[in-house]
């Protein structure tokens, strides 16, 4: 489960192949990254201090957790439809994948024309998928610990998609890893934007490549995010640096804009701003963006999710992700991963207007707890998760919130975001 920041390593990594000719640059590469961690060390250190989990994983009410931002008052978000299909978005045990797990997803429109023109797609996702990592007959063995990605087609007010097996599966831009008996590879947790502008798809996407030794978040861009050779690799966000996941926001819409990234650190406590004149080359900010706050739901940190919409008020909706980093039996009333929500400025998105005092929602529908798998017990890969990476606006401030489930199946939630007027 790739929302807790744990191994990864340097984006280079899938341009490379495991041979003994390699392995000198193998060795050169290591080293390299021990420099890059040992510079780096000192601003992770000084970027957060997790809390302990007792602090974050406790039950409401939340007292220190006060309305201290400036329109805290104009935003109420409630849940229209918890459960919108009365079954997870997509499950193996529904008989929607091939592959055991299938999460994380990121929803985006679909492109006119190309290669959705023959297929009757209402919306795309790109999926996390892997294969059971506790079988010894996995066919890709390369990155069946981590994962790899998906594009599928799918309507998602009906609650269908597309069969996912192999032929959906992708690399965005970067050489497909070669086929060996070893969990070395893995793309994981998808976060996509589109730009008008550009008529471009903007996919940030974690390599968790060596087992998520050094974990970066890659953008790669697509004319057509169901066409595989469509792709094109830009590289990491922020090089050099371990993040686990992005969202972009961009700017087109005023003159002279700064296009905004919210980075989570590779800690999770920490959303960092990142800002950008071309969508492309990003640097950091604000190194502290958001972080969690001492005594609220939210006490153990923050994590980026989706891309953020912008509302009827031009204001943005923005869903992020919290991880209590609870034990796998604890049943916390908060459980181990959920999500909460904040509203970014429309004059200037890198200040947060208002902020949830509460979780949106937390682990109890039994695929987010521990019945995957058809009802069946202890068949989620990590109970009592919730860990948004999509987010669908369904017009007059609905959403549709696409979700991870127990970290093998896709779920959502519909939300209505109430705007209070002034006259």
């Amino acid at each position: 489960h790739s929302h807790v920041p744990a191994r990864s390593t340097s984006s280079t990594s899938f341009n490379s192949t495991i041979s003994n000719d390699s392995m000198p640059a193998m060795v050169e590469a290591y080293a390299r990254l021990a420099l890059i961690l040992a510079v780096q060390a000192s601003w992770v250190t000084a970027l957060s201090r997790v809390p302990p989990s007792a602090q974050c994983a406790r039950a409401p009410p939340y007292p220190e957790c006060t309305a201290s931002y400036p329109r805290q008052r104009d935003f109420a978000v409630s849940i229209v439809d918890r459960d919108p299909h009365n079954h997870p978005l997509i499950a193996k045990a529904n008989g929607d994948s091939v592959y055991a797990y299938n999460l994380n997803g990121a929803w985006f429109p679909v492109p006119l024309g190309g290669s959705n023109a023959s297929l009757p797609r209402r919306d795309g996702l790109i999926v996390r998928v892997q294969e059971d990592w506790k079988s010894p007959n996995a066919t890709h063995p390369e990155w069946t610990d981590t994962g790899a990605l998906a594009a599928v087609g799918a309507d998602v007010a009906a609650g269908t998609a597309e069969y996912i097996d192999d032929s959906l599966v992708f690399w965005a831009g970067a050489p497909a890893p070669p086929r060996i008996d070893r969990h070395e590879w893995g793309a994981i947790d998808p976060r996509i934007r589109y730009r008008p502008k550009t008529q471009e798809y903007y996919l940030t996407w974690d390599n968790c490549t060596f087992q998520c030794a050094f974990r970066s978040s890659l953008l790669s861009v697509s004319t057509d995010p169901f066409d595989h050779d469509s792709w094109t690799l830009v590289g990491p966000v922020i090089p050099g640096m371990q993040t686990a996941g992005v969202a972009l926001l961009f700017r087109d819409d005023v003159p002279h804009p700064k296009h905004l990234a919210f980075v989570s650190s590779y800690d999770c406590f920490t959303i960092l701003l990142a800002e950008s004149v071309d969508g492309r080359a990003w640097a950091v900010t604000n190194p502290t963006w958001m972080q969690g706050r001492p005594g609220c739901w939210d006490a153990c940190g923050a994590i980026a999710g989706p891309q953020p919409e912008v509302l009827s008020s031009g204001d943005f909706l923005m869903i992020y992700n919290i991880d209590t980093r609870i034990g796998r039996n604890d049943t916390s009333p908060l459980g181990r991963c959920t999500i909460g929500w904040a509203i970014l400025d429309g004059a200037d998105p890198s200040r947060v207007v208002a902020r949830s005092s509460t979780a949106l929602i937390a682990p109890t529908l039994p695929w987010e707890k521990t019945s995957c798998a058809a009802n069946k017990p202890d068949t989620c890969q990590t109970p009592y998760v919730i860990f948004a990476t999509g987010l669908k606006p369904l017009g007059n401030d609905t959403f549709l919130v696409i979700y991870g489930a127990g970290d093998t199946d896709m779920a959502a939630i519909e939300i209505q975001v109430d705007v209070k007027r002034h006259h």
